[in-house]
């Protein structure tokens, strides 16, 4: 609950009115709950300002605002001058507020979310556990998904996004983060920050702010994540494939039913059997992430591999779907060079996986990878050339840079068609497409590769 009064001093603002309690605070005014504050963000594109007399009429009774607006005399109006800044101060605040949560704060270039949603789902076999949901990542999604800790929640984990320097330093002020997992450094946003270093410079704001009585778990075979262990107070557990990390995978196997590996854990010599039901070396990474933490507040890896068995993703995620007689492998929320060349090799394992009897062929269906600035055609090529070395049987390709992946993969010898967009990739799939085939559908988000499945209907 929020009290006016709570609310009016937290945000520094005079308040001589009754002492009302609320149930808590929302910026949207299609789903609000009885007892909610609304409040007025303002972007490029919207201004919920707009929508004051539509909340009004629906019976909100409070309103955060920026803009001194006529309403009806019952309503309690805070004025503020920055709603945005108004609500990360109340949303910190609330999390302060509630001393018994443990916050572990995710960042990293790629898997953010797919991390996120794996350490919260084994938390939740022994905690209470709220988390960030889909990828609401930034400067607004983190302040909504600290708002959902309620009185008997245990743990929080939030995803942290950036788009430049200093800014996980800021949103770390809003957050508090106990722990903080940096899942690795990749050429994402480097059209923004110029190079892989300044990525990890930004990305290492997190684990700088963390103190000792905290715990900093990295991904030890990326050699800028592995560096950050120097940067910090907090104590420091590092996972990955190579055996000097305290967390390793061996015996990683990859089918159209899921993935299994042994993890083992360094100090104890503990080994474990793990199945997931979702695909990916880089979710290999993410489960033993998770799992590194897990021991941190008290569980053992049995208990982790356990709650493994049935985790689930947010959609399009190397996502397996059966349809008619073909497996899809849909991975087409977005796309960076890393996580395209770790879905081909995916493709690739779970061909290889595959029972001889269905001759399984691979077939790609891929789209721009976008936001890479000076490297956009480089970063495409290379991907042609991975459709080569990973021997794709068929690769279909639309989008401005992928017609780069196209003439690379042409070269390799792969079959190869440049489309002019995702029906028409739809189109040339169908056509050659047979039972016991794995389709991979990746690219970056706003390319909508998924519309692929839809047309199959």
């Amino acid at each position: 609950m929020l009290s006016a009064v709570e609310i009016a001093k937290t945000l520094n603002i005079r308040y001589e009115g009754k002492n009302y309690e609320y149930t808590g605070i929302t910026t949207d005014s299609r789903n609000m709950e009885p007892g909610q504050i609304f409040l007025a963000l303002q972007g490029e594109k919207f201004d919920g300002h707009n929508f004051l007399r539509d909340v009004v009429t629906a019976g909100v009774k409070a309103v955060i605002i920026s803009k001194d607006v006529d309403l009806p005399s019952d309503v309690v109006k805070f004025v503020v001058p920055n709603t945005l800044y108004a609500y990360q101060k109340l949303a910190s605040a609330h999390r302060l507020s509630n001393k018994q949560v443990h916050v572990i704060a995710i960042t990293g270039s790629n898997g953010k979310t797919s991390s996120k949603d794996i350490l919260a789902h084994v938390l939740a076999a022994k905690y209470k556990v709220v988390k960030t949901q889909a990828n609401f990542n930034n400067e607004i999604g983190i302040a909504k998904t600290l708002f959902d800790i309620r009185d008997d929640t245990e743990i929080a984990v939030v995803e942290i996004g950036m788009r430049g320097l200093g800014q996980i330093a800021d949103l770390c002020n809003i957050v508090y983060p106990e722990s903080g997992v940096v899942s690795n450094v990749g050429e994402t946003h480097i059209e923004i920050l110029g190079s892989k270093e300044n990525i990890a410079k930004a990305k290492g704001e997190l684990v700088e702010r963390l103190n000792s009585s905290g715990f900093a778990v990295l991904n030890g075979d990326n050699e800028y994540t592995r560096a950050m262990g120097s940067k910090t107070n907090a104590q420091v557990f590092y996972f990955g494939l190579n055996k000097e990390n305290d967390y390793y995978a061996t015996d990683i196997k990859m089918r159209s039913t899921g993935t299994d590996f042994v993890c083992v854990e360094k100090v104890s010599g503990k080994k474990i059997n793990v199945h997931m039901p979702i695909l990916g070396i880089h979710n290999v990474y993410n489960a033993l992430s998770a799992m590194a933490m897990a021991v941190c507040y008290g569980m053992d890896i049995a208990e982790s591999a356990r709650a493994l068995e049935n985790v689930v993703l947010t959609q399009r995620r190397l996502e397996i779907i059966e349809s008619q007689g073909v497996t899809f492998i849909d991975d087409s929320y977005n796309a960076s060079p890393a996580s395209m060349k770790v879905a081909l090799e995916t493709l690739q394992l779970v061909r290889q996986s595959a029972e001889p009897e269905k001759q399984a062929r691979s077939i790609a269906v891929l789209a721009d990878m976008l936001e890479l600035g000076e490297i956009a055609e480089s970063a495409h090529r290379q991907i042609g050339k991975q459709c080569g070395d990973t021997k794709v049987d068929f690769v279909f390709c639309y989008g401005n840079s992928a017609k780069y992946i196209y003439e690379e993969a042409k070269k390799c010898g792969v079959q190869a068609q440049l489309c002019e967009n995702v029906r028409h990739a739809y189109q040339c799939l169908d056509h050659v497409l047979r039972p016991g085939d794995i389709v991979l559908l990746k690219g970056s988000h706003s390319m909508e590769v998924h519309k692929v499945l839809e047309y199959f209907g």
